[in-house]
C-alpha cells in the first residue's frame, strides 16, 4: 500500500494546526499526527467493504511454541516375529489394512514343526509309563519288596520326563501349536501368527513363499486408537507448561487443526537440544494424522479475557501498530499497542477512550490503500 500518502496527510494537517497555533511544540506534532482525519468518497467505502465495530473481550493465551512428532505409546504398537523359521504359506494382508486382536495373519510351515510334535507325543507316552512305573515301586518299597535304590531312579526319570514334557508344551503353546488337538492326536504342519493388538499394519515384510528366520520381523501393528503428540519444549518456557493446558496442534503441510491437552512432562532435560518432552493426548484424531508425522503446536497458558480486536483491524506504519476509527466517511489513525494474538484476534493493551468507539474491523488495509491513490 502506498503507506507515504498517509504521511502526507498527516504532515498537512500538522502544519495546519501548528499555523493556527504558532507552537512549534513536538507533542502537539504527534498529537496532530496520530488524529489525522481520513475521508473517503462513498463508492471508495464500498469498494473497501468496510464494516466497523467496538473493541471486545476475548479469551486470549500466552502461547509457548513447540515441535515434535506424533506416536503411539509401547502398547499402542506390536512387532510380530515367528517363534521359529518357517516357510510362508499364507499372507494376504497389505501395509494400511486394519487387523483386530486375535485375527490370523499369516501361516508358516516347517518340517520342524511336525517334529516338535512328535517329540511331545512320544515323551508324553514315555511320561505316562514312567509314572506308572514309579508309582508301582514306591508301593513296592512300602511293602519292603524293592530296593531303594530302584525307587530313586524310577522318580528321577518320571521327573525329568515330566519336566521335558512341560518345556515341549510351552515351546508349542508359543508356536501357536493346539495342544489338545495334538493330544487327541492331530499333527498340524503349520503355525499361525495372530494379531496380539487392534490396529492398522504399519509393514508387512514378506510375502507368500518366503523363508522367516525366527528373529526377523514379520509385521509391525500400530494402534492408533492410541496416537498422542510428543512435543519438544525449550528449557526457558517449561515453567509455564502444567499438566492439563490445552493445546493446539497441526500437522506440517496440512490446514487442519487439533485440539488436544498436556498428559506428562519429562522431569529431565535433553542436554544436547536444551529441550524437556511434554507429552499431550490428541482430542478427536483425524484420518490424516499418522505416527512420525513432524507437527507444529502452540501450548496455551495464563488464558485471560482482554480488550481485542480482529487481527484485521490493526494497520502498521513505520513498522508500528494503528487502528482506523469510523466517523460516517472520515477515518481517524489512532496508534495502539497490540499483545498476544489467538484465533485471528489480538489484544489491545491501551484501549483507553476507544472504547466504545466504531473501529474498522474489515478492510483497514483498503481504506489506507484507497487514500493513497
Amino acid at each position: 500500500m502506498k503507506l507515504n500518502a498517509i504521511k502526507y496527510v498527516a504532515i498537512g494537517l500538522t502544519a495546519i494546526v501548528a499555523g493556527c497555533s504558532g507552537s512549534n511544540d513536538k507533542t502537539e506534532d504527534i498529537s496532530a499526527t496520530d488524529q489525522a482525519s481520513l475521508e473517503l468518497l462513498p463508492q471508495q467505502v464500498a469498494m473497501a467493504e468496510v464494516r466497523t465495530g467496538p473493541i471486545e473481550y476475548r479469551m486470549i493465551s500466552g502461547v509457548v511454541s513447540a515441535t515434535g512428532e506424533l506416536d503411539v505409546p509401547p502398547e499402542g504398537r506390536a512387532s510380530l516375529s515367528a517363534p521359529s523359521g518357517g516357510f510362508i504359506v499364507e499372507n494376504t494382508l497389505l501395509p494400511g489394512m486394519h487387523v483386530t486382536k486375535g485375527q490370523r495373519l499369516a501361516r508358516l510351515t516347517n518340517p520342524d514343526y511336525v517334529a516338535l510334535q512328535q517329540e511331545y507325543l512320544e515323551t508324553s507316552s514315555e511320561l505316562q509309563y514312567a509314572e506308572q512305573d514309579y508309582f508301582r515301586q514306591r508301593t513296592l518299597e512300602e511293602q519292603n519288596a524293592t530296593a531303594v535304590k530302584k525307587l530313586q531312579q524310577s522318580e528321577s526319570t518320571y521327573n525329568m520326563l515330566k519336566g521335558r514334557l512341560a518345556g515341549l508344551k510351552a515351546r508349542l503353546e508359543m508356536t501357536g501349536v493346539d495342544i489338545k488337538a495334538l493330544e487327541a492326536g492331530t499333527l498340524q504342519p503349520a503355525i499361525s501368527i495372530r494379531a496380539p493388538i487392534s490396529g492398522y499394519i504399519a509393514k508387512a515384510n514378506f510375502a507368500q513363499g518366503a523363508f522367516v528366520e525366527a528373529k526377523e520381523t514379520i509385521f509391525e501393528i500400530v494402534n492408533m486408537e492410541e496416537l498422542h503428540v510428543e512435543l519438544n519444549v525449550f528449557e526457558q518456557d517449561i515453567a509455564k507448561v502444567a499438566k492439563g493446558q490445552p493445546i493446539r496442534i497441526r500437522a506440517i503441510g496440512s490446514d487442519a487443526s487439533y485440539s488436544g491437552t498436556v498428559s506428562l512432562i519429562s522431569p529431565e532435560r535433553n542436554a544436547e537440544q536444551r529441550t524437556f518432552t511434554v507429552h499431550g493426548h490428541i482430542d478427536g484424531r483425524g484420518e490424516e494424522l499418522k505416527a512420525g508425522m513432524f507437527v507444529e503446536a502452540g501450548i496455551l497458558v495464563d488464558a485471560d479475557s482482554v480488550p481485542a480486536l480482529p487481527e484485521e483491524a490493526i494497520v502498521y506504519q513505520d513498522m508500528k501498530p494503528f487502528v482506523l476509527v469510523g466517523r460516517g466517511r472520515s477515518f481517524v489513525l489512532q496508534p495502539v499497542q497490540t499483545g498476544g494474538n489467538m484465533d485471528g484476534w489480538i489484544e489491545i493493551r491501551d484501549p483507553g477512550a476507544l472504547m466504545g468507539e466504531r473501529i474498522v474491523t474489515q478492510g483497514a488495509a483498503r481504506v489506507l490503500a484507497a487514500v493513497g491513490k
